[in-house]
């Protein structure tokens, strides 16, 4: 398939380490969340949550870097926001289990990170946190899990980096073939 034929925005999104703690407007802030809210989900449940916060409440911002790995912990200080995303895993109309939660929840993200990027915004999202840190913070019963969390904020220039996140930073992730995660008919023969 031609690259030409995909969207520019979603062949530009990528997860930087350098960040600005320059303030984003919270107009963008709220539109990124108004376009989490756009996205489809079972039986339009729209499990996802999130929660946020920014380099203005330190304390609080500094309890999230908490939840956070030591490796992390580095670079995330320097963005101006964290977002720490989350699922229902009930369904809201009957309290069974909805096995789609994380699967919804991620398609909301992946329209936050869409918006984001439109302000030229960006976003890390990181799976190196505690699960049980941010459950005892929030105090969250058993039909809500933290699916993920995120560094938000302008491009930084690096400085702040040690060399070796610095290289990472510079050094864009590969992307599979589309041949190696599409088959037609069955997971043996390549679609394309």
């Amino acid at each position: 398939m031609k690259k030409e034929l995909i969207l520019e925005i979603i062949q530009e999104r990528w997860s930087p380490y350098a960040f600005s703690s320059t303030p984003v407007e919270e107009f963008k802030l709220k539109a990124m969340f108004e376009a989490a809210g756009h996205a489809p989900s079972c039986n339009n449940e729209q499990p996802w949550l999130f929660v946020y916060t920014t380099q203005e409440d330190k304390e609080v911002f500094n309890d999230y870097i908490g939840f956070l790995s030591d490796g992390n912990k580095i670079w995330v200080k320097n963005a101006y926001g964290i977002v720490i995303s989350m699922a229902r895993t009930k369904f809201s109309h009957n309290g069974n289990p909805n096995r789609h939660a994380f699967h919804d929840t991620g398609m909301a993200v992946t329209n936050l990170l869409l918006q984001a990027l439109s302000f030229d915004i960006y976003v890390h999202q990181m799976a190196g946190y505690s699960v049980e840190k941010v459950k005892e913070y929030f105090k969250l019963g058993d039909d809500v899990e933290p699916v993920a969390m995120m560094a938000v904020g302008y491009l930084g220039d690096g400085s702040d980096l040690t060399p070796e996140l610095l290289k990472r930073d510079e050094n864009r992730r590969p992307r599979k073939s589309v041949n190696e995660f599409v088959f037609k008919n069955s997971l043996s023969d390549m679609a394309f």
